[in-house]
């Protein structure tokens, strides 16, 4: 009866533990599939959201700057990296045509090109762009504006007199020990500096990457107007087809800013005694640098119709920045203060303008939030970097700017 018992105990104390372990069991398989849900969950967010441009792309053209010509605006649109704040199609060269949409004019998967670079340009009667599909002979092609046709205007080809072909004869050892190796890396490369009515102007980098030549070409057929050597220790800008010379004054090539001498046939543009950052690139209808000097402080504006103009740098609380010209005035940010309910004052951003003959200042417009700005007087692209908006820019019976009207918005 005691072995009956026992044999009893023993069978329920089994049935206990078989119980218990196989709750154990449960509870271990049930946390793991949570951390393994949890883990699925977080990539399936992260893909959601990485990849949220590439599936749903954007159709505007993005925040790139880009050119009027004509009433009509020219850009690049699109962008190589997926990034959710950038536009990837249409991806290419676009026309837009105020309150008649945007045509894309030439797509980037038939013709590569670098937009962070100077690879593009419009005049009247042709849009210029250089395709880097074969990066060992970059090609500039222009495309007709009525008729759409293409035209190769001319191929990036190496010299045989390039470092390149010397290298092809050095040995192994030569070309590690002397660095040959490295040079020889380089790709020849094309810049489109300046698009002219009758002319372009193009920078030819040798594949060494330290030497270039600066070419004319016809604008309507190619054909190769002049070519010179460049020299080392200074470049070209351009304002139009006013070339002016880039001297810099400050011996580390790293320095930020870079202080230089503006100088066109030979005399400096600055006051005496007066040095100037690197000029900017993101502003549109001119040549514009800062300058400092003998207690002196503002910006050179040098237009295409030959003009130079000293510009105000303004109160150090304002931090004017010059965003473009047109028309005889030049328009600029500014921050003011507004004093609003309940007496609280707080900064405002307004777009004005300046007349270049008499120095008269306007408002334009308030609350504008920009980068950049393209406009021919008549319309105005503005863009914060990651969209563009367009609009009419109004003018009140003497001329004067005094309005933005909303033509389109994240075109």
């Amino acid at each position: 009866m005691k072995g009956e018992k026992l044999y009893e105990l023993l069978d329920h104390l089994d049935d206990n533990l078989v119980l218990e372990s196989a709750e154990i069991k449960r509870a271990t398989w049930r946390r793991r599939l949570a951390v393994v849900l949890s883990v699925i969950a977080v990539i399936f967010v992260v893909w959601l959201v990485t990849t949220d441009a590439v599936r749903n792309p954007r159709q505007d053209v993005g925040g790139q700057t880009g050119a009027l010509q004509d009433g009509v605006y020219y850009v690049y649109a699109g962008s190589g990296m997926p990034l959710p704040t950038e536009s990837r199609v249409p991806q290419g060269l676009v026309r837009y045509t105020p309150g008649q949409g945007k045509q894309l004019l030439v797509a980037y998967d038939d013709h590569p090109m670098d937009p962070l670079l100077p690879a593009w340009g419009v005049n009247r009667h042709g849009l210029y762009f250089v395709d880097t599909g074969d990066p060992a002979a970059p090609k500039l092609f222009r495309k007709d504006l009525a008729t759409g046709e293409e035209t190769l205007l001319f191929t990036a080809h190496p010299r045989p007199t390039d470092r390149r072909d010397v290298h092809r004869q050095q040995s192994f050892r030569e070309l590690f020990l002397e660095g040959g190796l490295l040079e020889d890396l380089y790709d020849p490369a094309l810049f489109l500096d300046q698009v002219g009515e009758d002319s372009l102007t193009l920078t030819y980098r040798y594949p060494d990457g330290a030497t270039s030549d600066t070419l004319v070409l016809d604008s309507r057929t190619g054909e190769e107007l002049s070519r010179t050597r460049d020299p080392e220790d200074w470049w070209r800008a351009y304002a139009g087809d006013r070339a002016i010379d880039v001297i810099p004054r400050t011996q580390d090539p790293e320095a930020v800013p870079r202080l230089v001498d503006l100088q066109e046939n030979g005399t400096s543009l600055l006051p005496p005694g007066a040095v100037a950052e690197e000029p900017a690139q993101a502003f549109w209808g001119g040549l514009l640098a800062r300058y400092t000097g003998q207690g002196t402080e503002g910006c050179l504006l040098l237009t295409p119709d030959g003009g130079t103009y000293d510009l105000p740098a303004g109160p150090e609380e304002e931090g004017r920045t010059y965003l473009a010209a047109a028309r005889g005035w030049v328009y600029y940010l500014a921050t003011v203060s507004r004093e609003r309910e309940h007496g609280a004052v707080l900064p405002l951003q307004v777009l004005q303008a300046r007349n270049l003959d008499t120095g008269e200042e306007v408002p334009v417009a308030e609350g504008v939030l920009c980068t950049a700005m393209v406009t021919d007087g008549a319309w105005c692209f503005l863009t914060n970097g990651a969209t563009t908006d367009c609009y009419s820019l109004t003018t009140d019976d003497q001329g004067r700017p005094c309005g933005l009207t909303l033509v389109e918005q994240t075109i």
